[in-house]
């Protein structure tokens, strides 16, 4: 099949996925969305997961390119390594925000997985984690790679769990503010700690 005929599923797969999230991935309903027949998919595709898979890896490279638009816009406005981490920081929530089900069927397909990810998702993950690590290595206690790559990483996880937990439990009149402000306060704490 022609390769514009697997993007078409593609966009059609991605297209359910935001609208209904992860319990949308059937055969039947992709099909009917992209205009084709259900063995078309499965030709295409094998199983239904790994369409899923390709899905996600086309969010996780938005979710990078979110991030780095909006480093690049505050490029020269804005220079400390704590600012530009809280704008890493309302990228993260602002991607999550406009794209909820897609990021949360993403999270969802990740949790179910027994096996490890592909090298393509590897690399994204290591390229997301690039961006931050670039901003660490900006703070003066982060200046060796590893010290840099260790705390990007236990950042990250600090940062993924406060917008997963606080932003949709929130009881607060402002839920974006409240997550906002949690995680001020453990990108606050890393810099402090690494400056002294």
């Amino acid at each position: 099949m022609p390769d514009d005929t697997r993007e078409q599923v593609l966009l059609a797969a991605a297209e359910l996925l935001a609208e209904s999230g992860l319990e949308s991935m059937k055969a039947r309903a992709i099909a009917d969305r992209a205009g084709l027949s259900v063995g078309s998919i499965y030709k295409l595709f094998g199983e239904i997961d790994d369409l899923v898979r390709e899905v996600n890896l086309q969010t996780y490279r938005m979710f990078a390119e979110h991030h780095r638009t909006a480093l690049e816009l505050v490029s020269t406005s804005v220079t400390s390594p704590f600012d530009r981490l809280m704008v890493l920081a309302r990228a993260y929530v602002d991607f999550v925000i406009n794209n909820e089900l897609r990021w949360m069927a993403l999270l969802a397909f990740n949790a179910r997985q027994t096996r490890p990810g592909s090298k393509d998702e590897r690399s994204i993950r290591a390229e997301l984690y690039a961006i931050v690590e670039t901003v660490m290595s900006e703070i003066p206690g982060f200046t060796s790679e590893m010290a840099s790559k260790k705390m990007t990483r236990a950042l990250w996880a600090a940062v993924h769990g406060i917008v997963i937990f606080t932003l949709p439990n929130s009881t607060s009149d402002d839920p974006v503010g409240e997550t906002l402000e949690q995680i001020e306060m453990i990108v606050g704490a890393v810099v402090r700690d690494a400056s002294q």
